[in-house]
């Protein structure tokens, strides 16, 4: 479920949002396409995040000995995402830049897409877990 609810929140929805800007060129915290995203489909995964962290952390195995670190990474990285939206609006209002993608006040989107690199990290502890229920030696 999470992984669904990244790729909706994160990639339809803000491509929705990017279209928007191309064509009404400035906005405010609440045109349409920011109510869908801001305030629906990023708690959404939010949330969802958080749950699927806990949930792993207090019933799997694999998760409840320390932190998993690429467990973390996974759910904080597209947690992040919403304080850089609100610094993004903020630089927005106040500094009338242009709405380019490749601005410097949109670089703090990168740490989303670092993020994603830790998603591998669970496949893998996952793959291996697997491994071991079914008594096969994947690695």
């Amino acid at each position: 479920m999470y992984g669904w609810a990244i790729y909706w929140g994160a990639s339809y929805f803000t491509e929705q949002d990017g279209t928007w800007h191309q064509t009404i060129i400035r906005d405010t915290d609440f045109t349409p396409s920011h109510v869908i995203e801001f305030y629906l489909s990023y708690p959404i995964y939010i949330i969802t995040g958080v749950s699927a962290f806990l949930y792993a952390k207090t019933r799997l195995p694999t998760y409840q000995e320390g932190l998993h670190l690429q467990y973390m990474v996974a759910v904080i990285g597209p947690f992040m995402i919403l304080p850089n939206v609100g610094l993004n609006e903020w630089g927005h209002t106040f500094w009338f830049m242009e709405e380019l993608f490749v601005a410097p006040l949109h670089y703090g989107f990168v740490f989303f897409g670092w993020a994603a690199l830790g998603a591998m990290g669970v496949m893998n502890t996952e793959v291996i877990a697997i491994g071991k229920l079914i008594k096969k030696d994947l690695v």
